[in-house]
């Protein structure tokens, strides 16, 4: 039986989040949904996201993550792959009007690439305490693991 208590966990979870936003047809919102949960998370005290990193090209896909970012106040270090993937897309969709809303960054321009911000968050970390959860394409990960230190 639920009783309604909320469990509180002793160590949050220290997370990266890859995700594609916006990659592809910009008809599905599955990593809207997916950021918002992170960061309700990260409200509850589950969470700590150490930084999110977009996948797909899209030249305006990490701005619409820095609005989800915003919009729940936290100051979340951004990466994104910047390759020919989606270098020939327009946000389309629901991701071109995310990215007009109020946020820091508006698109890949003003971000490190995925994998050098990958490199710099894993290395301020202990080893194995880092949980990454990609949504989409696997570029960032392939090119850190391809990366020296």
């Amino acid at each position: 039986m639920l009783t309604g208590q909320l469990a509180v966990v002793a160590t949050p979870v220290r997370l990266i989040i890859d995700t594609d936003i916006g990659g592809g047809s910009c008809r599905d919102v599955d990593d809207v949904g997916a950021l918002c949960l992170a960061h309700a998370l990260a409200d509850r005290g589950e969470l700590n996201i150490l930084a999110i990193v977009h996948n797909a090209g899209l030249r305006n896909g990490i701005g619409a993550v820095s609005v989800i970012n915003h919009f729940y106040g936290h100051d979340v270090p951004l990466g994104a792959y910047k390759g020919k993937l989606g270098a020939d897309l327009a946000a389309r969709g629901y991701v071109a009007d995310l990215a007009n809303f109020s946020s820091p960054v508006k698109n890949y321009s003003q971000v490190p690439e995925a994998h050098v911000l990958y490199r710099k968050v894993l290395a301020a970390q202990p080893d194995q305490s880092v949980v990454i959860a990609a949504h989409g394409f696997l570029m960032n990960l392939e090119h850190l693991l391809n990366s020296t230190a």
